[in-house]
């Protein structure tokens, strides 16, 4: 009988350790869900979220309440939700300026923003699906801990970008795929999706700016790390500000309909910064960006399609 019991609070034990470690598939705290994502060489999955968002909120209730997200949420990486009135440093660290957010580390060293505002379960599935595979891809694991002070740098500093001039047959400095997506809420257009704009131009870092230092340019509302970028912006905002008011060049050209393009595939030409929607229309600009770069100064933020972001 007294071996039972023993066998039988061993059980417990471990179960109650398990469980401790991971509740519906999150981790109870970051540095808990890094060394658990260290130890087996997999992506830190984090959603930023706050007590007082409603739709962080709602995706606690249709989202990571079903079972096949909980599920998800364990397969091959480490996920952990952290509140950002609890942890700000991280969430400043992350450039978590808004909520709901997820931000994933991968074991390469390489930190990116996922997705911003609420997402429905079946592409949130997809998400973390994406996640584990892409995990799974990567070589050779390095200590999950790159980012340094507010800067998020991605896969190091992008090559300076080249002038090219008609006859010159140089490609333009592409910037490194930083997966942030888009958000579902539609409100005032957001330039860089909050990341500073002039820190991106003269230093080539993602860093996040502060929601109390902005300006608004052409209808497109600019955050930056310090008063001092602001000031260097508004000395020449049109070297700064995402060309065609962050719309895909290429689409703009060939159909005439302006449509936000994504940080996630940008490209520097001309020292002016050009978005895209897809790889695929970043890879035609730059077979000929001659083609696609003439400034269509009567757009207008009303004419812009895609994703506007609080």
């Amino acid at each position: 009988m007294r071996m039972k019991f023993l066998f039988s609070a061993l059980i417990f034990a471990a179960t109650a350790s398990s469980c401790q470690a991971q509740v519906h598939g999150w981790h109870a705290a970051f540095e808990q869900a890094r060394t658990a994502a260290e130890s087996g060489g997999q992506p830190v999955l984090i959603h930023f979220h706050a007590w007082y968002c409603g739709p962080c909120q709602r995706m606690d209730r249709e989202v990571f309440a079903d079972a096949q997200v909980q599920q998800a949420l364990a397969n091959g990486m480490a996920s952990v939700k952290v509140d950002v009135t609890q942890e700000p440093e991280l969430a400043t660290r992350c450039g978590a300026t808004s909520v709901p957010r997820d931000v994933v580390m991968f074991p390469d060293g390489k930190i990116e923003t996922l997705n911003v505002g609420y997402m429905q379960k079946p592409q949130y599935l997809n998400l973390l699906r994406d996640i584990s595979e892409r995990g799974k891809s990567m070589p050779v694991p390095k200590p999950i801990d790159p980012v340094q002070g507010n800067s998020i740098v991605l896969n190091g500093s992008p090559e300076p970008a080249v002038p090219v001039k008609e006859g010159d047959t140089r490609s333009p400095s592409p910037l490194d795929d930083s997966e942030v997506p888009e958000s579902s809420t539609e409100s005032i257009l957001i330039g860089l999706e909050g990341f500073c704009p002039v820190l991106l131009h003269d230093k080539r870092q993602w860093t996040a700016g502060s929601e109390r230092i902005t300006t608004d340019y052409r209808g497109v509302r600019y955050v930056f790390w310090s008063e001092a970028n602001r000031d260097v912006f508004l000395k020449n905002p049109s070297l700064y500000a995402p060309q065609d008011l962050g719309c895909d060049a290429v689409i703009l050209t060939e159909t005439q309909r302006a449509v936000t393009g994504s940080i996630r595939f940008g490209a520097f030409f001309d020292e002016r910064l050009y978005l895209f929607q897809s790889p695929e229309n970043r890879a035609e600009f730059k077979e000929n960006p001659l083609k696609f770069v003439r400034i269509r100064s009567a757009l207008h933020v009303d004419q812009v399609q895609g994703n506007k972001f609080q």
